[in-house]
C-alpha cells in the first residue's frame, strides 16, 4: 500500500436495519479529490444484489428509518455549512430539509472519547424526530471578547463551546417547526424516546462544578419541557435507553467514580440499569473483565434476550448480547472488530473490519452471517501485509501482547516500533493504513498493547495511572527485544514513533532507551504535563490519568529529561490541535534545539488532533512521505 492508495479506502458506517428487516441503510465515506464525500447507500439483506446509492452527499451521514418504514431521516452538510436534518421517502426521492440551525444539528459529545455525530431519533409513531443542536447564548453571539467561568470552554474541532450548549429539539415531519425542550444552561447528548412517545431521555451534567469532574446524569425530558434528573452523579452516562416496557433504563457508563468523581480514565465501560423512578444505577457487567466499546451514537438495542454491545478483547471488538443477568453471548467473534451495529427483530447489521479491511456491512440472521458489501475489493489487490501475533514477558514477568507486520522479502528488515494513543485504546484487528504504508516501504512494523491499553481488563489499563513511563515503557521494550531476536529483523536499525500518548512515549523512550533506536518521531504528543493541564480540552480527564501533584507531572514529562535525548528526533504537530495543544511541540523543540540536539520540527497549519487520519488527503500523503523520508534517512529502509 502506497500513500496515494488512501484514495482506495471506502469506509462504511452507521448501519441501520429497516423495520421490515429487508434492507440495511449505511454511510460510505471516501476520498473525493482533496476532500471527502459521504453518502447513504441501501442494500438488501438477502438476494446478493450490490448496494444502491440513495443520496449524493457531499456530506450525508447518520441515517435513521422511521418506525413505520415510510421515511429515512439523515443529516446533510452542504459545502462549507454545518449539518442540518433531512427527511426523504424510504425508497428514494427528493429530500426535505427540516432545520436551519446556525450552528448545525448533531453533537459529538461523549463521556470518554470523541464520537461521530449523533443520529436523529424518530418518535414511536413516526410523526416527530428528536435531535440535538448547539444553540448560542442569547445576546452573546456578537461579542468579540469571551467571558469564561468554566474549564470546559473549548473543544478540539468545535472551537469555543462555553456559550453554545447542545439542546434537545423535537420537530414534526409535516410542520417543520423545531421546538427546543431543554434548559439552555446545560449540554445534552445521546437522546432516546419512551416507548409511548410521551418523553425522552438525555445524558447531561448538571451538578455544581460539573466542569471539574467526569460525572454525568440521565435526565427525563417531557414534551412540555419539564425535566427530572434520574441518577446520582456516580457514573458517566452514554446512550440512556428505555427498556421495551418503559419501566427501566439501560445505559453504558463508567463508575462508580468515587468522592471526587474524577477517575474514569482506564476504567472499563459497562452496562448499567436504573428504574424510571430514578436512584443509584446498578452495574450488570463485570467491572474487571468486560470493557464495552463507546463508539456507538444511537440508542441501545434492547429486547427480551438482553442488550447488544461491542466488547473489547485483546485487539478484537466482539459483538455480544448482554443478558439482564450480566452474562454475555458473543454473536460476532474472531480476529475482527465490530465498529457499529443495529438490530430489528431477528436481523442484526454490523460494520465488521479486520486486518485487511476497513469494514464491510454484515447481516446476521438466525446465527447465519451474510457479507452484504465488497467495499474493500480495490484495496485488496494492493498486496496488504498480514499481522503476526508476538508476545513477550516484561521484566516483572507480565505477559505483553502485540503484532509484527513484515515487508516483502527475507530481510533482515529495519524495525519501526509504532505506539498507539490513549493510552486506554488498543491496536488490533482492523485495517491500519499506517502499518501497511510503512511495511510497503520496507519497514517491519511492531505494535503493542502495553499496560495502560484497553482490551485486557481494567487492572491492565489502570496500573500505569500516575506512573507513565514505567510499566508501560517496560512492556514496549520487552516486545522490542523479542522482535529483535528474529533472524528476519535487524534490531540495530530500529526506530520508534507514535501519536498523542504514543508521542509522549516516543519522547520518553528517546530519553530513557535511546541506545535501542537510531531515530524517533513524536506526533501530537504530550511532553509537559503541567502546561497540558492548563491548555488542553481534556484537562479534567488528564488529571484522571496523571494524578494531581505537580512534582509527579514534572517527573513524568519528557521535557524534564531532554538532556538525555541524543538520537535524531522529529516533532510533528498541527497548529490548531486543542486536544494536545501546539505549545507542547513548541516547548520540546525549543528545549532540544537550544541544547543543539538533532531535532526537526514539522508544523501543519490549522487542523485538529485527528488530522493525521481525517485531514485533507493531500496533507495526509505529504505526512506519509515526510515520515518515510525520515526513517529512510536514519534506518535505511
Amino acid at each position: 500500500m502506497k500513500p496515494e492508495d488512501i484514495h482506495l479506502i471506502r469506509t462504511p458506517a452507521s448501519p441501520v436495519v429497516a423495520p421490515d428487516e429487508e434492507r440495511v441503510a449505511f454511510v460510505v465515506s471516501e476520498v473525493d479529490a482533496d476532500s471527502y464525500r459521504s453518502s447513504i447507500h441501501v442494500v438488501a439483506v438477502e438476494g446478493g444484489q450490490p448496494p444502491v446509492r440513495l443520496t449524493e452527499g457531499p456530506r450525508d451521514i447518520a441515517p435513521a428509518w422511521s418506525p413505520d418504514g415510510r421515511w429515512l431521516a439523515f443529516l446533510r452538510a452542504e459545502a462549507g455549512l454545518p449539518h442540518q436534518l433531512m427527511v426523504m421517502p424510504a425508497h428514494g426521492g427528493p429530500a426535505r430539509r427540516l432545520t436551519e440551525h446556525r450552528l448545525g444539528v448533531g453533537s459529538p459529545v461523549s463521556a470518554r472519547h470523541a464520537r461521530a455525530m449523533a443520529a436523529p431519533v424518530w418518535s414511536p409513531d413516526s410523526t416527530r424526530i428528536a435531535y440535538v443542536a448547539r444553540v448560542a447564548t442569547e445576546g452573546r453571539s456578537g461579542e468579540t471578547l469571551r467571558r469564561i467561568t468554566q474549564l470546559r470552554y473549548r473543544v478540539d474541532e468545535l472551537g469555543y463551546v462555553h456559550d453554545r450548549r447542545s439542546q434537545v429539539f423535537v420537530v414534526g415531519i409535516d410542520d417543520a417547526k423545531p421546538r427546543m425542550l431543554t434548559d439552555g444552561r446545560w449540554d445534552h447528548w445521546d437522546i432516546s424516546w419512551h416507548p409511548d412517545g410521551t418523553c425522552l431521555l438525555a445524558a447531561s451534567a448538571r451538578h455544581e462544578d460539573h466542569d471539574l469532574d467526569e460525572a454525568n446524569d440521565i435526565v427525563l425530558v417531557g414534551l412540555d419541557g419539564r425535566e427530572k434528573v434520574l441518577t446520582d452523579q456516580s457514573t458517566t452516562v452514554n446512550l440512556p435507553t428505555f427498556a421495551p416496557d418503559g419501566e427501566r433504563i439501560f445505559f453504558m457508563g463508567i463508575g462508580p467514580l468515587g468522592a471526587d468523581r474524577n477517575d474514569a480514565r482506564g476504567r472499563n465501560l459497562g452496562l448499567w440499569s436504573v428504574p424510571i423512578a430514578g436512584g443509584s444505577p446498578h452495574r450488570l457487567t463485570d467491572a474487571e473483565s468486560v470493557d464495552l466499546d463507546d463508539g456507538r451514537t444511537r440508542p441501545l438495542r434492547i429486547d427480551t434476550q438482553g442488550v447488544l454491545g461491542g466488547r473489547l478483547e485483546r485487539g478484537a471488538v466482539l459483538l455480544s448480547r448482554i443478558g439482564l443477568d450480566g452474562k454475555s453471548r458473543d454473536l460476532i467473534a474472531g480476529r475482527r472488530q465490530v465498529l457499529d451495529y443495529d438490530q430489528q427483530g431477528r436481523t442484526i447489521a454490523a460494520v465488521v473490519a479486520d486486518e485487511a479491511s476497513a469494514g464491510e456491512v454484515v447481516a446476521l440472521r438466525d446465527d447465519h452471517e451474510l457479507v452484504l458489501t465488497r467495499l474493500g475489493q480495490d484495496l485488496a489487490g494492493k498486496g496488504l501485509r498480514p499481522m503476526h501475533e508476538i508476545t513477550a514477558l516484561a521484566p516483572d514477568g507480565y505477559p505483553v501482547h502485540g503484532w509484527l507486520t513484515l515487508p516483502e522479502g527475507e530481510g533482515p528488515h529495519p524495525l519501526l516500533v509504532y505506539i498507539h494513543g490513549g493510552p486506554d485504546l488498543q491496536f488490533g484487528y482492523s485495517l491500519s493504513d499506517e502499518i501497511q504504508v510503512y511495511a510497503d516501504a520496507g519497514l517491519a512494523v511492531l505494535v503493542a498493547n502495553p499496560r495502560g491499553s484497553a482490551g485486557y481488563g481494567e487492572r491492565h489499563a489502570r496500573i500505569v495511572r500516575g506512573n507513565f513511563g514505567t510499566l508501560d515503557a517496560d512492556d514496549i521494550v520487552a516486545l522490542h527485544e523479542a522482535a529483535c531476536t528474529r533472524t528476519d529483523i535487524d534490531g540495530s536499525r530500529s526506530g520508534v514513533m507514535g501519536g498523542s500518548y504514543g508521542g509522549f512515549m516516543t519522547a520518553w523512550l528517546a530519553a530513557h532507551q535511546g541506545k535501542r533506536f537510531r531515530a524517533a518521531l513524536c506526533e501530537r504528543g504530550v511532553y509537559a504535563w503541567a502546561s497540558m493541564m492548563g491548555t488542553a480540552d481534556i484537562s479534567v480527564a488528564t488529571k484522571s490519568m496523571i494524578g494531581d501533584k505537580l512534582e509527579n507531572w514534572l517527573v513524568q514529562s519528557p521535557i524534564s529529561h531532554v538532556d538525555q535525548i541524543d538520537i535524531p528526533l522529529m516533532i510533528m504537530h498541527w497548529e490548531d490541535d486543542r486536544r494536545v495543544p501546539f505549545e507542547q511541540a513548541q516547548q520540546l523543540f525549543a528545549a532540544l534545539r537550544s541544547r543543539k540536539k538533532p531535532v526537526e520540527f514539522v508544523v501543519f497549519p490549522g487542523g485538529s488532533h485527528n488530522s493525521f487520519r481525517h485531514g485533507p488527503p493531500a496533507e495526509r500523503m505529504e505526512r506519509f512521505e515526510t515520515i518515510l523520508d525520515w526513517f529512510n534517512r536514519h534506518l535505511g529502509a
